[in-house]
């Protein structure tokens, strides 16, 4: 079996040697869907600026996923998207206010959000609630509705483990930048108002998504989303001095992560061509 996929790979990359010449970037859409932390552009601009991949920002300040879904259709389906990042959970949590989405609903929406764009061809990734620092939150809000969950914190952490949930039950890969503004020394100086991220607070959730992609999309030379004979080629002849890739393409080739495409990487691509190698680990 093993020998029937290696000629068919050899085969695919003999056709392909002869339009290697009109290989250019892949043009996707991907779309970043969701609140404020969305609407401010800047976690998107590590995966811009690190992967190479344009997004396309839906991000609304004040949203929760209730309010979301009636432009969903608008912002997000009709743009016929190949990637969609789905940001919420932060207001649908503020229990004191309008916006406030009950958990159940909230695990719905985020539900119905998965379900269409899976439906419309879409990848799905789901960006998990950052974490509150409840002093300043509740200068602004009331704090009294909060009090059985610990404070906003702790209501939104229900959230985001909703948010977990819903991901591993509909079976996509989920960013978990709650983890990681909760895993760091003190998460709170990450944050400018309570809620919303500093710069730097902005490129640690960028790096947490970007970690993902470097795992979601191991060896995805030319951008598409999949690994292809075409990204063996690219991969292989850059090593063989024959073409110069970007540093951006080179970037995604780096399957084993030691900075650079070189020859373990073109045979890491190959691998997983041939689905005898799975980067994600299983």
């Amino acid at each position: 079996m093993k020998k029937a996929l290696s000629l068919v790979l050899s085969f695919a990359i003999l056709l392909l040697t002869f339009c290697f010449s009109a290989v250019a970037e892949s043009e996707i859409t991907a779309v970043a869907f969701g609140d404020s932390i969305t609407a401010a552009g800047k976690w998107q601009k590590v995966l811009e600026s690190e992967w190479g991949l344009k997004l396309v920002n839906k991000g609304v300040g004040g949203d929760s996923t209730r309010s979301a879904r009636a432009r969903f259709q608008r912002d997000v389906l009709n743009l016929s998207p190949d990637l969609v990042f789905i940001s919420f959970g932060t207001n649908d949590a503020a229990i004191d206010m309008a916006k406030h989405t009950p958990l159940e609903e909230f695990k719905e929406n985020l539900a119905y959000f998965i379900d269409s764009c899976i439906d419309a061809g879409a990848r799905v990734i789901v960006n998990i609630p950052i974490p509150i620092d409840d002093a300043p939150y509740l200068t602004r809000h009331e704090a009294e509705p909060f009090e059985p969950y610990g404070g906003p914190n702790g209501l939104l952490s229900l959230y985001a483990e909703a948010a977990r949930g819903v991901a591993l039950e509909k079976g996509v890969p989920f960013a978990d930048v709650h983890k990681a503004f909760m895993q760091t020394e003190n998460y709170k100086k990450y944050l400018s108002d309570g809620v919303h991220p500093t710069d730097a607070g902005y490129k640690l959730y960028g790096n947490t998504l970007l970690s993902l992609c470097r795992t979601l999309f191991a060896g995805d030379v030319n951008g598409d989303l999949s690994v292809s004979p075409l990204d063996y080629m690219l991969a292989k002849r850059h090593c063989l001095n024959m073409v110069e890739l970007s540093a951006v393409w080179q970037k995604r080739g780096d399957i084993n992560g030691d900075g650079a495409l070189t020859a373990v990487d073109y045979a890491l691509v190959k691998r997983i061509c041939l689905g005898t190698y799975n980067p994600q680990g299983y």
